[in-house]
């Protein structure tokens, strides 16, 4: 799927457009912390983490089966949507034994959302294997997708801010 968005802008913008993903293309399963719920739901990022962006306006539309997912980008590259069927993440083992997680599930009310992403750095680094950096999609509900944001276009690596 993702050469077919390279390959297609303009259906890459439609998706956008109607909610169907929110591309972060700086996420990894390594090293970052994601939460996905309501403003009133947000309680990963406490105290210990500094808000370090802000994006508003991007779209989402969680379909019947209340599922959304959040993964890597390399996800779509060879795309299953059977691999998905009645789990909760996608996970592989590394040569050396390791569990590395490609993609979460979260439970979300069916509907249409307007999220407002933001991006969180740990103020006192913890080693590794601990997140230092990590992503909210905080969802508001919403009766239309009249605007939106391309995540895409955006500077999103926290990692460098």
């Amino acid at each position: 799927m993702n050469g077919y968005f390279d390959k297609n802008k303009p259906f890459l913008e439609d998706s956008l457009k109607e909610g169907a993903w929110i591309p972060v293309s700086t996420i990894n399963s390594i090293r970052y912390l994601v939460n996905v719920a309501s403003a009133a739901e947000q309680t990963v990022f406490n105290a210990d983490w500094q808000e370090v962006l802000t994006l508003s306006n991007c779209n989402l539309k969680v379909g019947s089966d209340a599922a959304d997912w959040v993964g890597s980008l390399d996800g779509l590259d060879d795309w299953d949507p059977t691999e998905y069927d009645k789990k909760d993440s996608i996970s592989y083992q590394t040569l050396d034994g390791v569990t590395l997680f490609r993609s979460f599930k979260f439970e979300v009310k069916p509907g249409m959302y307007k999220v407002r992403l933001i991006g969180f750095k740990r103020k006192n680094t913890l080693p590794h294997p601990d997140a230092n950096f990590g992503f909210a999609f905080e969802l508001t509900e919403t009766e239309i997708f009249d605007t939106f944001t391309n995540p895409l276009v955006e500077d999103v690596n926290i990692a460098k801010m």
